[in-house]
């Protein structure tokens, strides 16, 4: 009985306790998954109790060895290999290129063409004279043949050529943007999933110690009813709550092979593989809401998104205003003519030759457009004005709110791990004063049934602060240093 106390101390220092979450995840702060339920129980061998008529472990399916020997997986390898793999990430990635080929200097260079044709005319004629009363007929043929170089240069075009550049390396800047904004999301989800494994990894350790000391207790039951001392209805009690903790544990084992697909899942990488998370869960102090807030307004993807918006909108004003200015344009060609005509007193004729000249070209009325274009303009740059003001009023708030929360769960954290340590000290005091019967069976299985749940309290406020640090983190814009 000793023995199996000082396993209860060994298993769980509180150090290990970690988290899982069944508050808001940053999934469900950022409109995706939703949150997951904390109780939900982890993996390995399940211990039965020594019962040779009925043995329970035969009733369990197969539950997976422990995951020493795999190989490990830390979550910098985890994101490394979800930004090469995810398609969201690889898709953003694309556009972000074919916008980097937009930007060229097409706008400010001249445009050159050469044209050719050639086309032949099959004719028949009839000629009649006056002082001749027979006709004259003829069939002869005419072959033309064109071709022309032309080179067209915009001179001046009320600086919309400048603007329209602008605006492409604006829309370039925009796919960065996206595309950081895809791999932070990314970022976000694979980190929630990385710690929601190590959590219930942890508590499937609790969930196999929870189990073991049912196979004890009823292991007590089965020697007491030998020695009639207690009654068949607290023996078969004994094994309904062993059975009912074994199921548990096969349920826990399911949640975490779900979590790992899932986890793979995100990565695009192979849903078969097995290996261990190595890193631990561990949640800083040090943030502080002002630092926060300041650093948003500077690299928070969404702000500067939003006042992308803005420039964009500046900029689709000032090629409405072009339109306003008159359009200078120089103009040369080569051409070449040839005409072969059998009816003809020569043989062919044939001209080239260049030609050049500027053209100037004014609009002195459209039907208002141009004012419609710029005033509509004008109306765009005030709605990006407007929606560059929300984006900072939401990044605010949910900064606000998201500290408040970081810091309740890091308090939480001090209680809870108060609490698991008092259920701790509980539950080695009542496995010694059940062995001896000093407590019921009943009040022996409260005991065990509080320690489970303080330490289900503690691992949900240390994944809450993990979380809430790093939704932190991604409104802040500092997730990916």
């Amino acid at each position: 009985l000793l023995s199996i106390a000082a396993l209860v101390a060994a298993s769980f220092p509180l150090a290990v306790l970690a988290a899982g979450s069944s508050a808001d995840s940053i999934r469900g702060a950022r409109g995706g998954m939703a949150p997951r339920p904390l109780d939900r129980p982890a993996v390995a061998d399940a211990p039965a109790p020594r019962d040779r008529a009925t043995p329970p472990v035969a009733m369990l399916p197969a539950i997976p060895a422990d995951t020493a020997g795999l190989p490990g997986l830390t979550l910098s390898e985890c994101l490394r290999m979800a930004v090469e793999s995810n398609y969201g990430v690889r898709l953003a990635r694309n556009r972000r290129d074919m916008a980097a080929n937009d930007v060229t200097l097409s706008p400010f260079l001249p445009t050159a063409g050469v044209n050719g044709r050639q086309s032949q005319d099959a004719l028949h004629g009839r000629n009649a004279y006056r002082n001749e009363t027979a006709e004259k007929k003829n069939t002869y043929r005419v072959n033309q043949y064109t071709a022309d170089l032309t080179v067209d240069w915009t001179l001046f075009d009320g600086l919309a050529m400048f603007a329209d550049y602008d605006s492409r390396r604006e829309l370039l800047r925009e796919g960065e943007l996206n595309l950081r904004g895809s791999i932070e999301s990314l970022v976000a989800d694979v980190s929630e999933q990385y710690y929601y494994i190590v959590t219930q990894q942890q508590k499937y350790e609790a969930t196999k110690l929870y189990l073991e000391i049912s196979s004890l207790r009823y292991e007590q039951a089965r020697e007491k009813y030998a020695l009639k001392t207690i009654s068949g209805l607290e023996l078969a009690q004994a094994r309904i709550d062993f059975n009912a903790d074994s199921s548990q544990l096969v349920q826990q084992r399911e949640v975490i092979r779900n979590a790992y697909i899932q986890l793979f899942t995100t990565m695009n990488v192979d849903l078969g593989g097995k290996v261990q998370l190595t890193d631990s869960l561990t949640t800083p102090a040090g943030l502080k809401l002002d630092e926060l807030t300041d650093y948003a307004m500077m690299h928070n993807t969404a702000i500067l998104l939003a006042r992308a918006g803005q420039q964009l909108s500046e900029l689709d004003l000032r090629i409405a205003r072009a339109e306003r200015y008159p359009t200078l344009s120089f103009s040369t060609a080569y051409k070449f003519n040839r005409n072969e005509n059998e009816a003809s007193t020569t043989r062919f004729s044939q001209t080239h030759g260049f030609n050049w000249g500027f053209r100037l070209s004014a609009n002195l009325f459209n039907g208002f457009e141009t004012r419609r274009k710029v005033r509509n303009a004008e109306l765009g740059i005030e709605n990006s004005a407007l929606a560059a003001a929300q984006a900072e009023l939401e990044v605010r708030s949910n900064l606000a709110q998201q500290y408040n929360t970081y810091r309740k769960n890091l308090a939480m954290i001090g209680f809870e791990g108060e609490s698991a340590a008092t259920a701790l000290l509980n539950l080695q005091a009542a496995m010694l004063m059940y062995r001896v019967g000093t407590i019921s069976a009943v009040e022996f299985r409260e005991i065990q049934r509080s320690y489970l749940q303080a330490v289900d309290r503690q691992l949900l406020a240390q994944y809450e602060a993990k979380i809430s640090e790093i939704s932190l983190r991604y409104y802040a814009g500092m997730l990916l240093e």
